[in-house]
């Protein structure tokens, strides 16, 4: 007991002196830096809103990208065509693809495995389709995007999405040890189970659905006022699904750090392979994955803990 307390305590610690850290950036870091440490921000959020979901209740969601462009455009467009102050747009967009997304749940999540991969894909594409026609024009601006300057200064977005992550990062803390966290698991091993001991399973599913579409949406506001632009091509890439998938896959899918962790060091390597060797970046990044796949197939938090390098990690 002690022992489990003692590296309770430190973990604190080291979480305390790294926020610590991370606050205090703005006041001594290059604008490089900075920019860097944003996107790595930004796909904590979309990495651990993906495993908040998909790592709980074992519906892989390839959809992300859905969240992240409806939010995206809803707080783009404020900013753009209403001139809203974009702390003001971030949550609309955000709550927006959060009420947008009960209906959705409702319908998809009682469709089960590969059908609802394919079911978000398709939705996806979909809506990227639809907003780059020509009906949608007046509204959407169709293929020409959204370009905008919201005002905001790089260390203001930075202390931003830093907030946000570090949110994200205790609400799935939070999760793991609360009831509700326990029922999705539940549902998770054996759904069916789950309903004969009566957990309501697509009421579960669609609350962790939701939350999973807040918190990515809300990232993907930030992200696009970040880029100053936005358009269906961009707003909706299969990128922005599978990038986080992959980075919650080299941390740990099911536990609380892994995407942060997978976040940071998948971004450090896409930077230093795009720098040095550009025309075989994507064949050596490639190779990466399948080794880390092959020889990591629980993450690298998880083969540090089966080795006892780490303390137990909290599973999700």
């Amino acid at each position: 007991m002690k022992n489990s307390s003692g590296d309770r305590n430190l973990i604190g610690l080291g979480i305390s002196l790294l926020m610590a850290f991370l606050v205090s950036v703005p006041f001594f870091a290059s604008d490089y830096w900075m920019t860097l440490l944003v996107l790595i921000l930004i796909y904590t959020v979309y990495a651990s809103g993906w495993n908040l979901f998909s790592g709980l209740t074992g519906y892989t969601n390839f959809g992300l990208a859905w969240f992240i462009g409806v939010s995206g455009y809803v707080s783009s467009l404020l900013i753009a065509d209403h001139k809203f102050f974009w702390l003001l747009a971030w949550p609309i967009g955000a709550l927006f693809v959060g009420i947008v997304s009960i209906g959705v749940g409702y319908i998809l999540l009682r469709i089960k495995g590969v059908y609802f991969a394919i079911s978000m894909v398709a939705l996806t594409e979909g809506t990227r389709e639809l907003f780059g026609t020509e009906y949608l024009e007046p509204i959407t601006h169709g293929g020409k995007g959204v370009p905008f300057v919201a005002g905001i200064s790089l260390s203001a977005l930075y202390w931003s999405i830093l907030l946000l992550a570090f949110m994200t990062v205790i609400v799935c803390y939070k999760i793991t040890s609360s009831k509700f966290g326990l029922r999705l698991m539940a549902i998770r091993e054996d759904e069916q189970a789950a309903e004969t001991l009566g957990i309501h399973t697509t009421r579960e599913k669609i609350i962790a659905f939701v939350l999973s579409a807040f918190l990515t949406g809300l990232a993907g506001a930030i992200h696009f006022t970040y880029q100053n632009y936005i358009d269906p091509s961009f707003g909706f890439t299969i990128h922005l699904t599978l990038t986080p998938i992959v980075m919650a896959l080299f941390g740990g899918v099911g536990t609380v750090f892994g995407p942060a962790i997978g976040a940071t060091l998948f971004t450090f390597i896409h930077e230093i392979l795009w720098a040095e060797l550009t025309i075989l970046y994507m064949a050596i990044f490639g190779g990466i994955l399948i080794l880390l796949i092959l020889f990591f197939p629980q993450g690298l938090l998880g083969w540090m803990k089966e080795r006892g390098v780490l303390p137990r990690i909290r599973k999700i």
